[in-house]
Protein backbone atom coordinates (compact mmCIF):
# COMPACT_ATOMS: atom_id res chain seq x y z
CA UNK A 1 0.00 0.00 0.00
CA UNK A 2 1.33 3.42 -1.01
CA UNK A 3 0.92 5.70 1.51
CA UNK A 4 0.76 9.57 0.80
CA UNK A 5 3.67 12.23 1.35
CA UNK A 6 2.40 14.10 4.30
CA UNK A 7 3.44 17.50 4.41
CA UNK A 8 5.14 18.60 7.57
CA UNK A 9 3.81 21.99 9.30
CA UNK A 10 7.44 22.28 10.45
CA UNK A 11 11.06 20.78 10.20
CA UNK A 12 12.32 20.88 13.99
CA UNK A 13 11.42 17.55 15.51
CA UNK A 14 12.04 15.64 18.79
CA UNK A 15 13.05 12.80 16.64
CA UNK A 16 13.64 12.33 13.10
CA UNK A 17 13.64 8.13 11.91
CA UNK A 18 15.30 7.60 8.96
CA UNK A 19 13.23 4.37 7.74
CA UNK A 20 10.02 3.97 7.39
CA UNK A 21 10.46 -0.39 7.26
CA UNK A 22 9.09 -1.74 10.65
CA UNK A 23 11.95 -1.25 12.70
CA UNK A 24 11.39 3.11 11.66
CA UNK A 25 8.05 2.51 11.81
CA UNK A 26 7.78 0.55 15.83
CA UNK A 27 10.43 3.41 16.95
CA UNK A 28 8.22 6.02 15.60
CA UNK A 29 5.24 4.75 17.00
CA UNK A 30 6.63 4.22 20.39
CA UNK A 31 8.39 7.64 20.13
CA UNK A 32 4.84 9.55 19.16
CA UNK A 33 2.89 7.96 21.64
CA UNK A 34 5.13 9.12 24.17
CA UNK A 35 4.51 12.74 23.11
CA UNK A 36 7.65 13.30 21.17
CA UNK A 37 6.89 14.95 17.97
CA UNK A 38 8.34 12.52 15.57
CA UNK A 39 8.94 12.78 11.67
CA UNK A 40 9.96 9.47 9.94
CA UNK A 41 11.74 10.59 6.42
CA UNK A 42 12.01 7.71 4.17
CA UNK A 43 12.56 7.66 0.32
CA UNK A 44 10.48 5.65 -1.27
CA UNK A 45 6.84 6.33 -1.94
CA UNK A 46 5.89 3.35 0.38
CA UNK A 47 6.22 2.09 3.64
CA UNK A 48 7.61 -1.32 4.70
CA UNK A 49 10.91 -1.28 3.54
CA UNK A 50 11.54 -5.29 2.71
CA UNK A 51 8.11 -5.98 3.45
CA UNK A 52 6.33 -5.09 -0.05
CA UNK A 53 2.93 -6.38 -0.77
CA UNK A 54 1.54 -6.88 -4.31
CA UNK A 55 -1.95 -7.50 -3.97
CA UNK A 56 -3.46 -9.49 -7.61
CA UNK A 57 -6.92 -9.79 -8.56
CA UNK A 58 -8.35 -13.26 -10.06
CA UNK A 59 -11.63 -13.23 -11.95
CA UNK A 60 -14.19 -14.92 -10.24
CA UNK A 61 -12.70 -14.43 -7.06
CA UNK A 62 -13.97 -12.39 -3.84
CA UNK A 63 -10.77 -11.23 -2.26
CA UNK A 64 -7.48 -10.24 -4.07
CA UNK A 65 -4.33 -12.21 -3.69
CA UNK A 66 -1.64 -11.12 -1.22
CA UNK A 67 1.58 -11.95 -3.23
CA UNK A 68 4.63 -10.86 -0.99
CA UNK A 69 7.99 -9.87 -2.93
CA UNK A 70 10.06 -9.61 0.84
CA UNK A 71 9.27 -10.82 4.24
CA UNK A 72 6.92 -13.42 4.49
CA UNK A 73 6.39 -15.48 7.04
CA UNK A 74 5.99 -14.91 10.33
CA UNK A 75 8.47 -17.81 11.85
CA UNK A 76 7.26 -18.60 15.18
CA UNK A 77 5.73 -17.18 18.03
CA UNK A 78 7.79 -14.18 18.79
CA UNK A 79 5.51 -12.24 21.43
CA UNK A 80 6.59 -8.51 19.81
CA UNK A 81 4.99 -9.73 16.57
CA UNK A 82 1.98 -11.80 17.84
CA UNK A 83 0.61 -8.81 20.53
CA UNK A 84 1.00 -6.78 17.55
CA UNK A 85 -0.95 -8.73 15.16
CA UNK A 86 -3.69 -9.38 18.01
CA UNK A 87 -3.79 -5.49 18.55
CA UNK A 88 -4.05 -5.25 14.64
CA UNK A 89 -6.74 -7.75 14.61
CA UNK A 90 -5.32 -9.67 11.48
CA UNK A 91 -6.07 -12.73 10.87
CA UNK A 92 -3.78 -15.69 10.25
CA UNK A 93 -3.37 -19.26 9.60
CA UNK A 94 -0.57 -21.79 9.68
CA UNK A 95 1.14 -23.66 6.94
CA UNK A 96 0.54 -27.22 6.72
CA UNK A 97 1.37 -30.01 4.09
CA UNK A 98 3.17 -31.92 2.77
CA UNK A 99 7.25 -31.66 2.16
CA UNK A 100 7.87 -32.70 -1.45
CA UNK A 101 11.43 -33.50 -2.71
CA UNK A 102 12.47 -34.00 -6.41
CA UNK A 103 15.77 -36.50 -7.01
CA UNK A 104 16.38 -38.07 -9.71
CA UNK A 105 14.07 -37.33 -11.97
CA UNK A 106 11.33 -38.17 -9.72
CA UNK A 107 8.82 -36.46 -7.38
CA UNK A 108 8.09 -37.91 -4.68
CA UNK A 109 7.02 -37.33 -0.41
CA UNK A 110 10.10 -36.69 1.36
CA UNK A 111 11.32 -39.69 3.56
CA UNK A 112 14.57 -40.02 5.87
CA UNK A 113 16.80 -40.97 2.85
CA UNK A 114 16.28 -37.56 1.35
CA UNK A 115 18.46 -36.51 4.55
CA UNK A 116 18.19 -33.65 7.18
CA UNK A 117 20.13 -30.82 6.85
CA UNK A 118 19.56 -29.54 9.78
CA UNK A 119 20.71 -32.81 11.96
CA UNK A 120 24.34 -31.06 10.99
CA UNK A 121 23.20 -27.81 13.21
CA UNK A 122 22.63 -30.12 15.72
CA UNK A 123 25.89 -31.49 15.79
CA UNK A 124 27.43 -28.69 15.03
CA UNK A 125 25.52 -26.56 18.45
CA UNK A 126 27.07 -29.62 20.46
CA UNK A 127 30.79 -29.53 18.49
CA UNK A 128 30.99 -25.44 19.32
CA UNK A 129 29.46 -26.23 23.67
CA UNK A 130 32.72 -28.26 23.75
CA UNK A 131 34.93 -25.73 22.37
CA UNK A 132 36.80 -22.90 24.47
CA UNK A 133 34.55 -19.53 25.15
CA UNK A 134 34.96 -16.94 22.06
CA UNK A 135 36.16 -20.45 19.52
CA UNK A 136 33.75 -19.55 15.68
CA UNK A 137 34.82 -20.67 12.66
CA UNK A 138 32.64 -20.31 9.13
CA UNK A 139 29.82 -22.79 8.72
CA UNK A 140 32.36 -24.58 5.47
CA UNK A 141 35.26 -24.57 7.67
CA UNK A 142 33.46 -26.35 10.26
CA UNK A 143 32.28 -29.22 8.28
CA UNK A 144 35.83 -29.81 7.34
CA UNK A 145 36.80 -29.53 10.55
CA UNK A 146 34.06 -31.94 12.09
CA UNK A 147 34.63 -34.51 9.51
CA UNK A 148 31.45 -34.16 8.15
CA UNK A 149 30.23 -36.81 5.47
CA UNK A 150 30.18 -35.36 2.08
CA UNK A 151 27.15 -35.22 0.87
CA UNK A 152 25.76 -34.29 4.39
CA UNK A 153 27.57 -31.37 4.07
CA UNK A 154 26.51 -30.23 1.01
CA UNK A 155 22.81 -30.62 1.90
CA UNK A 156 23.87 -28.31 4.90
CA UNK A 157 25.48 -25.65 3.56
CA UNK A 158 22.59 -25.64 0.60
CA UNK A 159 20.11 -25.16 4.13
CA UNK A 160 22.18 -22.69 5.55
CA UNK A 161 22.88 -20.57 2.08
CA UNK A 162 19.17 -20.71 1.16
CA UNK A 163 17.88 -20.08 4.88
CA UNK A 164 20.06 -17.16 6.00
CA UNK A 165 20.56 -15.86 2.49
CA UNK A 166 24.45 -16.19 3.53
CA UNK A 167 27.44 -17.62 1.99
CA UNK A 168 28.49 -20.66 3.54
CA UNK A 169 32.92 -19.59 3.23
CA UNK A 170 31.64 -16.58 5.46
CA UNK A 171 28.78 -17.10 7.98
CA UNK A 172 29.65 -18.35 11.71
CA UNK A 173 29.12 -21.41 13.83
CA UNK A 174 28.75 -19.21 16.71
CA UNK A 175 25.78 -16.83 15.13
CA UNK A 176 24.29 -19.58 13.46
CA UNK A 177 24.33 -21.63 17.34
CA UNK A 178 22.49 -18.41 18.61
CA UNK A 179 20.11 -18.10 15.86
CA UNK A 180 19.21 -21.59 16.65
CA UNK A 181 19.06 -21.48 20.05
CA UNK A 182 16.50 -18.16 19.06
CA UNK A 183 14.61 -19.84 16.85
CA UNK A 184 14.17 -22.97 19.12
CA UNK A 185 12.96 -20.49 21.99
CA UNK A 186 10.01 -19.19 19.23
CA UNK A 187 9.09 -22.67 18.02
CA UNK A 188 10.67 -20.89 15.02
CA UNK A 189 10.06 -24.13 12.54
CA UNK A 190 6.28 -23.10 12.81
CA UNK A 191 5.11 -20.63 9.68
CA UNK A 192 2.45 -18.52 9.45
CA UNK A 193 0.58 -15.97 7.17
CA UNK A 194 -1.21 -12.89 7.49
CA UNK A 195 -4.35 -13.48 5.49
CA UNK A 196 -4.16 -9.51 4.57
CA UNK A 197 -0.60 -9.66 3.91
CA UNK A 198 2.14 -9.03 5.47
CA UNK A 199 1.73 -5.28 4.58
CA UNK A 200 -0.86 -5.24 6.97
CA UNK A 201 1.84 -4.65 9.73
CA UNK A 202 3.18 -1.80 9.00
CA UNK A 203 0.76 -0.33 7.40
CA UNK A 204 -1.23 -0.71 11.34
CA UNK A 205 2.07 0.78 12.90
CA UNK A 206 1.78 3.73 10.56
CA UNK A 207 -2.10 4.27 11.32
CA UNK A 208 -1.20 4.31 14.89
CA UNK A 209 2.04 6.45 14.34
CA UNK A 210 0.08 9.25 13.09
CA UNK A 211 -3.09 8.59 15.33
CA UNK A 212 -0.33 9.86 17.80
CA UNK A 213 0.84 13.05 16.10
CA UNK A 214 3.81 11.64 13.89
CA UNK A 215 4.41 11.72 10.63
CA UNK A 216 5.85 9.68 7.38
CA UNK A 217 7.27 12.38 4.96
CA UNK A 218 7.68 9.63 2.20
CA UNK A 219 9.68 10.17 -1.78
CA UNK A 220 12.23 12.32 0.18
CA UNK A 221 16.04 10.82 -0.29
CA UNK A 222 18.07 11.75 2.69
CA UNK A 223 21.47 12.32 1.53
CA UNK A 224 23.17 13.38 4.24
CA UNK A 225 23.05 13.63 8.08
CA UNK A 226 24.96 16.38 9.93
CA UNK A 227 24.98 16.15 14.09
CA UNK A 228 26.24 16.74 17.15
CA UNK A 229 25.73 16.37 20.67
CA UNK A 230 23.10 19.32 20.00
CA UNK A 231 21.30 18.10 17.64
CA UNK A 232 20.96 16.50 14.04
CA UNK A 233 20.10 17.51 10.63
CA UNK A 234 18.56 15.58 7.95
CA UNK A 235 18.87 16.86 4.34
CA UNK A 236 18.42 15.45 0.75
CA UNK A 237 16.00 15.87 -2.26
CA UNK A 238 12.82 14.75 -2.48
CA UNK A 239 10.58 12.84 -5.60
CA UNK A 240 10.69 16.06 -8.01
CA UNK A 241 14.60 16.93 -6.80
CA UNK A 242 13.50 19.75 -4.68
CA UNK A 243 16.46 20.03 -2.24
CA UNK A 244 15.10 19.76 1.84
CA UNK A 245 16.36 19.65 5.62
CA UNK A 246 14.64 18.97 8.75
CA UNK A 247 16.23 19.23 12.02
CA UNK A 248 15.57 17.07 15.42
CA UNK A 249 17.26 16.65 18.55
CA UNK A 250 17.98 13.04 17.94
CA UNK A 251 17.93 10.34 14.75
CA UNK A 252 17.02 7.24 14.75
CA UNK A 253 18.90 5.81 12.05
CA UNK A 254 17.11 2.21 10.28
CA UNK A 255 18.77 2.32 7.14
CA UNK A 256 19.56 -1.07 5.70
CA UNK A 257 22.81 -2.95 6.43
CA UNK A 258 23.81 -2.83 2.48
CA UNK A 259 22.56 0.74 2.21
CA UNK A 260 24.33 1.62 5.71
CA UNK A 261 28.02 0.27 4.16
CA UNK A 262 27.54 1.54 0.54
CA UNK A 263 28.01 5.12 2.43
CA UNK A 264 25.04 6.43 -0.22
CA UNK A 265 23.89 8.20 3.15
CA UNK A 266 26.94 10.77 4.37
CA UNK A 267 27.30 11.12 7.83
CA UNK A 268 28.82 14.08 9.17
CA UNK A 269 30.95 13.52 11.46
CA UNK A 270 31.48 9.77 11.20
CA UNK A 271 30.08 7.04 13.74
CA UNK A 272 33.32 5.41 13.37
CA UNK A 273 32.50 2.83 15.79
CA UNK A 274 28.52 1.87 14.48
CA UNK A 275 30.21 2.38 10.77
CA UNK A 276 33.21 -0.45 11.71
CA UNK A 277 30.91 -2.80 12.93
CA UNK A 278 28.41 -2.86 10.30
CA UNK A 279 31.79 -3.57 8.04
CA UNK A 280 32.11 -6.50 10.46
CA UNK A 281 28.63 -7.91 8.93
CA UNK A 282 27.38 -9.03 5.64
CA UNK A 283 24.31 -8.63 3.71
CA UNK A 284 22.96 -11.48 1.94
CA UNK A 285 21.31 -12.29 -1.53
CA UNK A 286 17.92 -13.77 -2.14
CA UNK A 287 15.95 -14.37 -5.25
CA UNK A 288 12.58 -15.47 -4.92
CA UNK A 289 10.18 -15.55 -7.88
CA UNK A 290 5.91 -15.86 -7.38
CA UNK A 291 4.09 -17.73 -9.84
CA UNK A 292 -0.17 -16.95 -9.52
CA UNK A 293 -1.66 -19.64 -12.25
CA UNK A 294 -5.42 -19.96 -12.87
CA UNK A 295 -5.69 -23.28 -10.51
CA UNK A 296 -4.33 -25.25 -8.48
CA UNK A 297 -3.60 -27.72 -10.74
CA UNK A 298 -0.84 -29.34 -9.97
CA UNK A 299 -3.02 -31.15 -6.94
CA UNK A 300 -5.40 -33.33 -8.69
CA UNK A 301 -2.78 -34.10 -11.42
CA UNK A 302 -0.32 -35.30 -8.99
CA UNK A 303 -2.34 -36.21 -6.29
CA UNK A 304 -0.26 -33.75 -3.99
CA UNK A 305 -3.52 -31.99 -2.33
CA UNK A 306 -1.61 -30.97 0.38
CA UNK A 307 1.74 -30.39 -0.67
CA UNK A 308 3.14 -27.55 0.64
CA UNK A 309 7.27 -27.46 0.06
CA UNK A 310 8.93 -28.76 -1.74
CA UNK A 311 12.94 -29.14 -2.31
CA UNK A 312 14.72 -29.95 -5.57
CA UNK A 313 18.14 -29.52 -4.15
CA UNK A 314 20.09 -29.84 -7.55
CA UNK A 315 17.71 -27.96 -9.20
CA UNK A 316 18.30 -24.10 -10.30
CA UNK A 317 16.01 -22.96 -7.61
CA UNK A 318 16.52 -25.52 -4.80
CA UNK A 319 12.88 -24.71 -2.70
CA UNK A 320 9.18 -24.36 -3.59
CA UNK A 321 6.12 -23.72 -1.39
CA UNK A 322 2.58 -23.34 -2.16
CA UNK A 323 0.25 -20.98 -0.40
CA UNK A 324 -1.44 -24.49 1.59
CA UNK A 325 -4.08 -24.22 3.70
CA UNK A 326 -5.44 -21.26 1.86
CA UNK A 327 -6.39 -22.32 -1.77
CA UNK A 328 -4.87 -19.04 -3.62
CA UNK A 329 -2.97 -21.21 -7.06
CA UNK A 330 0.20 -19.66 -5.98
CA UNK A 331 3.65 -20.93 -6.13
CA UNK A 332 6.78 -19.29 -4.95
CA UNK A 333 10.24 -20.43 -6.24
CA UNK A 334 13.35 -19.44 -3.75
CA UNK A 335 16.65 -19.42 -3.86
CA UNK A 336 19.70 -17.80 -1.33
CA UNK A 337 23.44 -17.34 -1.22
CA UNK A 338 26.06 -17.65 -3.30
CA UNK A 339 23.48 -19.18 -6.31
CA UNK A 340 21.14 -16.48 -5.83
CA UNK A 341 24.40 -13.69 -7.02
CA UNK A 342 25.04 -16.54 -9.64
CA UNK A 343 21.73 -16.54 -11.08
CA UNK A 344 20.99 -13.12 -10.90
CA UNK A 345 23.88 -12.57 -12.92
CA UNK A 346 23.21 -15.08 -15.71
CA UNK A 347 19.69 -13.54 -16.17
CA UNK A 348 21.23 -10.02 -16.55
CA UNK A 349 23.13 -11.09 -18.86
CA UNK A 350 20.34 -12.11 -20.79
CA UNK A 351 19.10 -8.89 -20.67
CA UNK A 352 15.69 -10.10 -20.66
CA UNK A 353 12.98 -9.26 -18.34
CA UNK A 354 11.37 -12.68 -18.50
CA UNK A 355 14.46 -14.88 -18.59
CA UNK A 356 13.73 -15.70 -14.46
CA UNK A 357 10.32 -15.95 -15.25
CA UNK A 358 10.97 -18.48 -17.86
CA UNK A 359 13.79 -20.34 -16.07
CA UNK A 360 11.15 -20.43 -13.39
CA UNK A 361 8.29 -22.32 -15.30
CA UNK A 362 10.91 -24.55 -17.23
CA UNK A 363 11.96 -25.82 -14.03
CA UNK A 364 8.47 -26.55 -12.50
CA UNK A 365 7.66 -27.95 -15.80
CA UNK A 366 10.49 -30.31 -15.33
CA UNK A 367 9.83 -31.42 -11.72
CA UNK A 368 5.69 -31.56 -12.40
CA UNK A 369 6.34 -33.31 -16.04
CA UNK A 370 4.59 -30.76 -18.29
CA UNK A 371 5.69 -28.38 -21.03
CA UNK A 372 6.74 -25.03 -19.98
CA UNK A 373 3.81 -23.86 -22.86
CA UNK A 374 1.03 -25.26 -20.78
CA UNK A 375 2.53 -23.67 -18.00
CA UNK A 376 2.49 -20.50 -19.22
CA UNK A 377 -0.57 -20.51 -20.86
CA UNK A 378 -2.23 -21.21 -16.97
CA UNK A 379 -0.14 -18.61 -15.54
CA UNK A 380 -1.90 -15.23 -14.61
CA UNK A 381 1.00 -13.36 -13.63
CA UNK A 382 4.51 -13.57 -11.94
CA UNK A 383 6.30 -11.34 -9.16
CA UNK A 384 9.86 -10.94 -8.22
CA UNK A 385 11.57 -7.78 -7.07
CA UNK A 386 15.63 -7.17 -7.01
CA UNK A 387 16.62 -6.32 -3.48
CA UNK A 388 20.14 -6.46 -4.62
CA UNK A 389 20.03 -4.36 -7.11
CA UNK A 390 17.78 -2.22 -5.22
CA UNK A 391 19.44 1.01 -3.99
CA UNK A 392 17.37 1.46 -0.82
CA UNK A 393 18.02 -2.07 0.25
CA UNK A 394 21.42 -3.53 -1.67
CA UNK A 395 20.75 -6.94 -0.41
CA UNK A 396 17.79 -9.32 1.38
CA UNK A 397 18.92 -9.60 4.47
CA UNK A 398 22.06 -9.85 7.04
CA UNK A 399 24.35 -12.36 8.24
CA UNK A 400 26.96 -12.34 11.02
CA UNK A 401 30.25 -13.77 9.22
CA UNK A 402 32.73 -16.09 11.51
CA UNK A 403 34.49 -13.15 14.17
CA UNK A 404 31.79 -11.06 14.01
CA UNK A 405 28.41 -12.14 16.32
CA UNK A 406 29.39 -9.42 18.64
CA UNK A 407 29.16 -6.77 15.83
CA UNK A 408 25.58 -6.19 16.44
CA UNK A 409 25.52 -5.46 19.89
CA UNK A 410 27.82 -2.65 19.43
CA UNK A 411 25.44 -1.04 17.03
CA UNK A 412 22.79 -0.93 19.56
CA UNK A 413 25.67 1.85 21.60
CA UNK A 414 23.70 5.26 21.44
CA UNK A 415 25.85 7.78 19.60
CA UNK A 416 26.91 10.65 22.30
CA UNK A 417 22.87 10.13 23.34
CA UNK A 418 21.99 12.12 20.17
CA UNK A 419 22.19 8.87 17.25
CA UNK A 420 20.34 5.60 17.83
CA UNK A 421 20.56 2.44 14.90
CA UNK A 422 17.79 0.23 14.55
CA UNK A 423 17.07 -2.54 11.96
CA UNK A 424 17.28 -6.07 12.07
CA UNK A 425 21.13 -6.53 11.51
CA UNK A 426 20.95 -4.83 15.29
CA UNK A 427 19.24 -7.38 16.59
CA UNK A 428 21.18 -9.42 19.68
CA UNK A 429 19.19 -12.21 20.34
CA UNK A 430 19.64 -14.08 17.06
CA UNK A 431 16.96 -12.97 15.54
CA UNK A 432 18.76 -11.41 12.28
CA UNK A 433 17.16 -10.65 9.45
CA UNK A 434 13.63 -11.38 10.39
CA UNK A 435 10.39 -9.24 10.92
CA UNK A 436 10.19 -9.55 14.57
CA UNK A 437 14.17 -8.77 14.56
CA UNK A 438 13.45 -5.55 12.90
CA UNK A 439 10.17 -4.96 15.14
CA UNK A 440 12.27 -5.24 18.54
CA UNK A 441 15.27 -3.58 17.50
CA UNK A 442 12.63 -0.58 17.00
CA UNK A 443 11.01 -0.95 20.25
CA UNK A 444 14.84 -0.80 21.85
CA UNK A 445 16.12 2.23 20.14
CA UNK A 446 12.79 4.03 21.07
CA UNK A 447 13.36 3.16 25.02
CA UNK A 448 17.00 4.22 24.42
CA UNK A 449 16.19 7.10 23.56
CA UNK A 450 13.39 7.76 25.69
CA UNK A 451 16.21 7.41 28.37
CA UNK A 452 18.83 9.97 27.38
CA UNK A 453 15.81 12.45 27.13
CA UNK A 454 14.34 11.65 30.32
CA UNK A 455 18.02 12.25 31.71
CA UNK A 456 18.53 15.56 30.91
CA UNK A 457 18.93 16.39 26.81
CA UNK A 458 18.20 19.50 25.71
CA UNK A 459 14.74 20.54 24.73
CA UNK A 460 13.53 21.35 21.04
CA UNK A 461 13.46 25.23 21.79
CA UNK A 462 17.26 25.02 22.78
CA UNK A 463 18.08 22.95 19.64
CA UNK A 464 21.12 24.77 18.02
CA UNK A 465 21.90 23.34 14.58
CA UNK A 466 25.21 20.88 14.15
CA UNK A 467 26.20 22.69 10.53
Amino acid sequence: MTRPTREADVTKYDVLILGAGVAGLAAGRRLAESGRQVAIVEARDRIGGRIATEHVSIAGALNSVPIELGAEFVHGLPGAVWKLIDEAHLATYELYGDHLCYERARLQACSESNGDPTSVLEEMMGWLAAQPPGTDATFANYLDIAGIERKRGEQAAAYVEGFNAADANAIGVAALAQQQRAENAIQGDRLFHIRAGYDAVPNFLCERLERAGGSVLAGRRVTHVRWSESGVAMGGTDAQGAAFEFQANHAVITLPLGVLQTGSVEFQPPPREILLHAGRLAMGAALRVSLLFDSNFWSAAHRFEDFSFLFAREETFPTWWSSKPDPAPLLTAWIGGRKALDLQRRMRAHADPFAIRNECLSELAKILELSPRALENRLISWHAHDWQSDEFARGAYSYAPAGARDASEHMTIPVEGTLFFAGEHTDVEGHWGTVHGALASGERAALQLMSARASGTAAIDDWTSPI
